[in-house]
């Protein structure tokens, strides 16, 4: 049985009712610092009989699997290879996607909430305008994939790889430990915390650890988010919002922009930032 929680919160919308135990476990563990943590919770057993099976599947098979599917009963789709499949618009209930092979998939619009994408290979799928949050994506690997004004609430995605992924103007709060955004496209994706929205106490991106080299986080978002050790080599910085972020050993060299950040000088531990050329 498989089924994962959360980290990190703040989507600029409520996360959907009936599933309370769920966001306040991701609350608590990200409040007490645990981060990196996922937190897990037994809702029984999945309602496929495909998983670990590595078939390759249809839509019409896919839509019948979630068709059956239930809160208490989420389809199964582990290992599974739904690569190229057009699966935009699609509730997914929670199912479980870890493994599976998601190449070049069309997940546009699709409502993607608690989903586990964990270990599963998205490289160029399109998760456009999706909900994907509280989804857990440890290890997935998502280059070049699109998530152009996607919402990641509560989302973890530790050790991810994102390397030419493109999330301007996505809503990200979660934890991006370790994460790869190597050439990322970061134009006014909005990392900041959501004072509106935090019930438990305020929550903030993680990005420790994270690898920012070549990104474009023009006009991003990054209040209260930690970037500690952050590699921002040659990233570029232009109007992006660091106020009161961590920025304890962040590494800044070759960055463009870099005179037109803004909070600065609002920014934490900025003393301790490598920078040059």
């Amino acid at each position: 049985m498989k089924r994962k929680g959360g980290a990190d919160v703040g989507s600029g919308k409520r996360a959907p009712a009936g599933r309370p135990f769920v966001i306040v476990l991701v609350l608590i563990l990200v409040t007490a610092g645990v981060g990196p943590a996922c937190a897990s919770t037994d809702t029984g057993a999945h309602a496929s009989v495909s998983a670990d099976t590595g078939q390759r599947l249809t839509r019409e098979q896919v839509v019948a699997e979630l068709a059956r599917a239930t809160e208490q009963k989420p389809a199964d789709f582990t290992g599974d290879d739904l690569s190229g499949l057009n699966l935009s618009g699609l509730d997914f209930k929670q199912a479980d996607l870890t493994r599976a092979r998601l190449t070049g998939t069309n997940f546009s619009h699709a409502k993607m909430f608690g989903v586990t994408l964990s270990g599963a290979t998205a490289q160029g799928a399109d998760f456009s305008n999706a909900v994907l949050d509280v989804t857990v994506m440890r290890g997935t690997d998502l280059t070049h994939a699109d998530l152009r004004d996607a919402s990641l609430y509560a989302a973890i995605m530790i050790g991810a790889d994102l390397t030419d992924a493109d999330l301007s103007k996505a809503r990200v709060i979660g934890a991006l430990d370790k994460a790869k955004l190597v050439r990322a496209k970061l134009v006014g994706t909005n990392f900041g915390a959501d004072r509106g929205n935090q019930p438990m106490g305020l929550m903030f991106t993680n990005l420790t650890d994270a690898d920012l080299s070549g990104a474009d986080l023009t006009g991003a978002n990054l209040q209260k988010a930690s970037l500690v050790r952050a590699n921002l080599t040659g990233a570029t910085v232009s109007g992006a919002d660091v106020t009161d972020a961590n920025m304890a050993q962040a590494i800044f060299k070759s960055i463009t922009g870099k005179d037109k950040i803004v909070g600065l000088d609002k920014a934490r531990n900025v003393d301790q930032m490598v920078t040059g050329n």
